[in-house]
C-alpha cells in the first residue's frame, strides 16, 4: 500500500479573506495592549523627569535651512503627497498607484513633512544637530495614544497590507518610548540615549538575520523545512573566516570568502533536500542534526586549528560604502547610506528572491510544489527538482548569513557566536509571512532589540535593567511570534509534508 501525501484543504478567497480579518484583529488588538502599556507604565513617570536623546552620528551634518515660505509650501507639498502612498485602502477617492510609485510617495512625503518640521522644533545648533529634552510622561501619553488610535482603527478597518506595517511601527514605538524611560535623567541617572546609533547598530546586525530568514522563505515556499540555517550560519561564518585570513584579507580575499561561505551553506541544503526527498527522512530531525555537526566541526576547528594558528582568524570586515549625497542626510543619512557593503548585499538579494519567486514562472512552479505537489506532478512539473533547487538556493543565501557575522560584523570567529539566532531567522520568516519583503521588516525589529541589548550593556552599572533582560529580548519577541499571538498566519500547505509519486 503506497503512502500518498495529503494537504490541508484548498484555498480560497473566502478562508484567504477569513484568514486576513483574524490576522489584522489580532495586531490591532496588539496595539491597543501596547498603548495601554505605553500609557500605564511611561505616562504614570513624573512629569519633571526627562531624557537626552542624541540625533547626531558620525557626522556634524545639519538639517539644510528653509526660508519661512519654503517651510510652509514643503510642508504642504508632503502633506498631499504622503496619502498617495496608501491609495483607496485609506482614502478611498484616490487612485491606487504602482508599488514603486507608492514607495516614493511614502519617502517624498514624510521627508517633506520631517524637514519643515524638524527646523521649526529648532534641530540645528552651530551648524550641528543638537540634543534633544524630551519629557518621559508626556512621550509615554503620546505614544501610548497613537498607538491604541492606529490599533482601533486597525480593528475597525480590518487592513489586510497595512495591519503587518502598523503593528511593527507599533512595536518600534514601544521599544523607542521604553529607551526614553530607560535613558531618564534623575538625580541618580543620567543617559544620553545616542537613537541614531542605536538605529545604525540595527541595521548592522539585521543582514545575518535577513538572509536567513530568506533562506527559511525560499526553501519553505517549496515544501521542506530547513531548520538547518543555524548550522549554516556556523560553516559559512568559520569559512569565511578561514579563506578571508589564509589570503590576509588581501585582493579578492573577501569575496571569495562569501562565495565560499555561500557554497558551503549549499552543501548542506543538499543534503537536507537529498533525505527529505529521495529518502523522506523526517525534515526537523535532519536539519538538527546538520546542526549538530556543524557545531562539533566548528569547535573542534576552533580549538584545533584557530587557537594554534591565529593568523587564520583575523579580524577582516568588507568594505563600508557611503552612497553619494544621500549618506550626508542628516540621522537617516549615516543609517541607511553609510553601512558595510554586506548591508546593500542583502537588501539586493531580498528584491532578487521576491521577484524569483512572485514575478517568474520558475518562482510560480517552486510556490505551487509547496502549497499542492500532486496537481503540479499532474500538470508535468518536476516536484523533486524544484524543491532541490528552490533549497540548495536558500542554502546559498545561509552561508552568505554566516558569512555576515564575521565580515560583516569586523569580528573573529568564535565558537557559539551565532548565538542560535539561525532559530530566530526562522521566526522572522513566520514574522513576514513567508516572504523576503516581510522578512527584511521582521529582521530589522529583531535587529533593534540586538542593538538595544549592546546599549544595555553599556550602560551596564548605571540603569536598574539587567543586561540579561534586554539581551532576551530577541527571544521573547520570537516566543510571540510563533505562538501566534500577533495573528494567524498561515504556511505553505504542504510544508514538511513529503512527496511520494503515484
Amino acid at each position: 500500500m503506497s503512502n500518498v501525501t495529503t494537504t490541508p484543504e484548498i484555498v480560497t478567497i473566502d478562508n484567504l479573506r477569513t484568514i486576513t480579518r483574524t490576522r489584522s484583529l489580532g495586531y490591532g488588538i496588539s496595539l491597543i495592549v501596547l498603548g495601554a502599556i505605553e500609557v500605564l507604565w511611561f505616562g504614570s513617570t513624573p512629569s519633571s523627569i526627562h531624557t537626552q536623546i542624541q540625533l547626531a552620528y558620525n557626522s556634524a551634518t545639519s538639517v539644510p535651512e528653509l526660508s519661512s515660505w519654503l517651510r510652509v509650501l514643503v510642508l504642504v507639498l508632503g502633506v498631499l503627497v504622503l496619502p498617495l502612498a496608501f491609495g483607496p485602502s485609506v482614502f478611498s477617492p484616490l487612485p491606487r498607484l504602482p508599488r514603486a510609485a507608492r514607495i516614493v510617495a511614502a519617502i517624498v512625503g514624510v521627508l517633506f513633512v520631517a524637514w519643515p518640521i524638524s527646523l521649526w522644533l529648532g534641530i540645528n545648533q552651530d551648524g550641528q544637530i543638537r540634543d534633544f529634552l524630551v519629557s518621559v510622561s508626556v512621550t509615554g501619553y503620546l505614544f501610548g495614544a497613537i498607538s491604541a488610535v492606529v490599533g482601533a482603527i486597525v480593528v475597525w478597518r480590518r487592513f489586510d497590507r497595512l495591519a503587518s506595517p502598523l503593528l511593527y511601527a507599533g512595536i518600534v514605538l514601544f521599544i523607542l518610548a521604553f529607551l526614553i524611560w530607560v535613558a531618564r535623567i534623575t538625580p541618580i541617572d543620567n543617559l544620553p540615549l545616542p537613537l541614531t546609533g542605536i538605529l545604525w547598530g540595527a541595521i548592522q546586525w539585521s543582514p545575518f538575520l535577513a538572509l536567513g530568514a530568506l533562506a527559511g522563505t525560499m526553501s519553505e515556499r517549496s515544501g521542506v523545512v530547513n531548520i538547518a540555517i543555524e548550522g549554516q550560519f556556523i560553516a559559512g561564518a568559520l569559512v569565511s573566516t578561514l579563506v578571508a585570513s589564509a589570503m590576509n584579507g588581501t585582493g579578492i580575499s573577501l569575496w571569495l570568502a562569501l562565495l565560499l561561505a555561500g557554497s558551503i551553506g549549499m552543501v548542506f541544503s543538499w543534503v537536507l533536500a537529498l533525505m527529505a526527498n529521495r529518502y523522506r527522512a523526517n525534515q526537523i530531525i535532519v536539519g538538527i542534526l546538520l546542526v549538530s555537526f556543524a557545531t562539533a566541526v566548528s569547535q573542534f576547528i576552533s580549538d584545533a586549528v584557530l587557537d594554534v594558528h591565529q593568523n587564520l582568524n583575523q579580524t577582516l570586515t568588507l568594505p563600508t560604502w557611503n552612497v553619494p549625497v544621500l549618506s550626508r542626510i542628516p540621522v537617516v543619512g549615516p543609517v541607511l547610506f553609510a553601512q558595510n557593503i554586506i548591508v546593500y548585499i542583502t537588501i539586493g538579494m531580498a528584491v532578487f528572491t521576491n521577484v524569483l519567486l512572485f514575478r517568474t514562472r520558475w518562482g510560480l512552479r517552486t510556490r505551487s510544489v509547496g502549497e499542492k505537489p500532486i496537481a503540479s506532478e499532474t500538470v508535468g512539473i518536476n516536484v523533486f527538482r524544484m524543491r532541490y533547487a528552490a533549497t540548495i538556493l536558500g542554502g546559498f543565501l545561509a552561508g552568505l548569513g554566516g558569512a555576515a557575522l564575521t565580515l560583516g560584523k569586523d569580528t573573529q570567529f568564535a565558537f557559539g557566536m551565532s548565538n542560535n539566532f539561525g532559530y530566530v531567522a526562522l521566526a522572522i520568516m513566520i514574522f513576514g509571512r513567508w516572504r523576503p519583503y516581510g522578512a527584511l521588516v521582521a529582521s530589522l525589529l529583531f535587529g533593534f532589540t540586538a542593538s538595544l541589548g549592546a546599549q544595555v550593556s553599556i550602560w551596564s552599572g548605571q540603569t536598574h535593567i539587567p543586561g540579561a533582560f534586554i539581551d532576551a529580548l530577541p527571544y521573547a519577541v520570537t516566543i510571540l511570534v510563533v505562538s501566534g499571538l500577533v495573528g494567524r498566519i498561515r504556511p505553505p500547505a504542504a510544508d514538511g509534508l513529503p512527496f511520494v509519486r503515484r
